[in-house]
């Protein structure tokens, strides 16, 4: 009997140092995870924030849900668990200070540490991207007792900065303009269904795309797309082989660069659009615009217009044009009306160098900044050929086209011919002088036959 009141005054102590050492242990258990955020766009830099909706009370054991988080958290049917009723309010009443950590341009993905269990809203901000709020719960809730996980998350954008730029914004019609568009490669809710799509979509305006040179996604080249062109003109880009299954690409940035021949005589306008599985995640625009010369041609009182004037019209001044050895060409026109031309595309059918003043006025369109001379070819009847011809200088704008107006005036001959020509006019004076010549020689001879 003593053996056994030993052996349990033993045990009751044993019992009582395991006791001990348990709630020991559960009192320094840190209940901690680690939450990552990835795709985050790289362009910039970006602000994560946590913002804390429910925390544990290690002490009393129990969960304390943040006062703005309450109407949008509720217990479950079986009053053991949380749940959260309403992601997309909850993300929108979100208070209080969050923890926080920034990404440098370049990264895509920060990590928060040692962050309490609980339930927390994330939230991203920058310039270019604007991000859905996110919510991460770092506890196990199907485990019996408390258990801390860590947390992946994939920041998903709800529209992009999709930005378009042109090596020429004043240009020619038939000049060839390089194209860039810089935008961020989206994530996917799940990044491996087959159900995915990532295109971008040049809507190109008085362009013609003739090439894409390259593409990259976070600065390496890759050749995971393909191109295509629709009827109407739009120019797709599919980047869906790049999306990968992992999500791996999100928040990278991408580089598409391409080339195109301006078509038209009034400028272009481009518009490049983003689509993450047929939704419009953000557009960029670019324009660019040409120069117009108007001449008049004047009578020497500067009023009088004349009709009828022939030029041709170069790229560059008179002296250039005139030089000895010079090889500038008068450049070919397309006629669009009486008295109105644009500057013809490469091996364009239908052109030509001459261009025929009409009431007095002749318009050239389709020209980019430089000097221009024009050379007058063809003088209206009765007025001579005026051989300084005339200069216009186109200067350049990004706002709009611009109309450059020159004028020429021509002088009236000073004699006018006889009716038969000048040929006519010589034969009767010589046919004149030998009559009279034939006269004398006749009143010569009778006067010496008389003697």
């Amino acid at each position: 009997m003593k053996k056994m009141k030993k052996l349990f005054a033993v045990l009751l102590t044993l019992a009582m140092v395991l006791g001990m050492s348990m709630t020991s242990f559960a009192a320094e258990t840190s209940y901690t995870s680690e939450i990552k955020v990835t795709g985050l766009s790289s362009q910039e830099d970006e602000t994560v924030n946590l913002y804390a909706a429910i925390t544990l009370n290690a002490d009393k054991n129990e969960w304390v849900i943040a006062e703005w988080a309450k109407p949008y958290i509720r217990l479950n049917k079986d009053k053991k668990k949380y749940e959260i009723t309403d992601e997309k309010k909850l993300s929108e009443v979100v208070s209080g200070t969050p923890i926080q950590q920034t990404h440098s341009a370049g990264q895509t993905e920060v990590t928060f540490d040692a962050v309490p269990v609980g339930a927390y809203v994330v939230t991203a901000s920058g310039n270019k991207i604007a991000y859905a709020p996110m919510v991460a719960e770092t506890y196990n809730a199907d485990e019996t007792y408390m258990q801390a996980k860590n947390v992946q998350l994939v920041a998903k954008s709800t529209g992009y900065i999709v930005d378009k730029s042109a090596d020429d914004n004043f240009v020619a019609r038939g000049q060839e303009v390089t194209f860039t568009i810089t935008t961020t490669f989206p994530s996917f809710d799940v990044a491996d269904s087959a159900d995915n799509h990532f295109t971008i979509i040049d809507t190109p305006t008085g362009l013609d795309i003739t090439d894409v040179t390259n593409i990259t996604i976070g600065g390496a080249k890759t050749e995971d797309y393909t191109i295509s062109e629709a009827n109407d003109g739009k120019y797709t880009i599919d980047l869906t082989k790049a999306i990968g299954t992992s999500n791996a690409n999100a928040g990278k940035t991408v580089v598409v660069t391409y080339k195109a021949i301006v078509t038209a005589d009034d400028g272009y306008s481009n518009t490049a659009n983003a689509y993450r599985n047929n939704a419009d995640m953000g557009h960029g625009d670019e324009k660019g615009y040409t120069g117009n010369i108007v001449l008049t041609k004047y009578a020497e009182n500067g009023k009088t217009v004349l009709e009828g004037a022939e030029f041709k019209l170069y790229k560059a001044t008179k002296n250039e044009v005139k030089a000895d050895g010079s090889t500038v060409s008068a450049l070919k026109f397309i006629k669009l009306d009486d008295g109105v031309y644009k500057l013809a595309l490469a091996n364009e059918e239908g052109t030509t160098d001459t261009l025929v003043a009409t009431n007095g006025t002749l318009t050239v369109k389709g020209l980019a900044e430089g000097t221009y001379w024009f050379e007058e070819t063809k003088a209206p009847e009765g007025y001579s050929i005026n051989v300084d011809g005339a200069t216009a200088t186109v200067t350049e704008s990004t706002t709009a086209n611009v109309n450059i107006p020159t004028s020429l005036k021509d002088t009236k001959l000073s004699a006018l011919p006889s009716t038969g020509g000048i040929g006519t006019t010589i034969f009767t004076i010589a046919g004149c002088l030998i009559m009279i010549a034939a006269a004398g020689l006749f009143f010569a001879s009778r006067k010496k036959t008389n003697k």
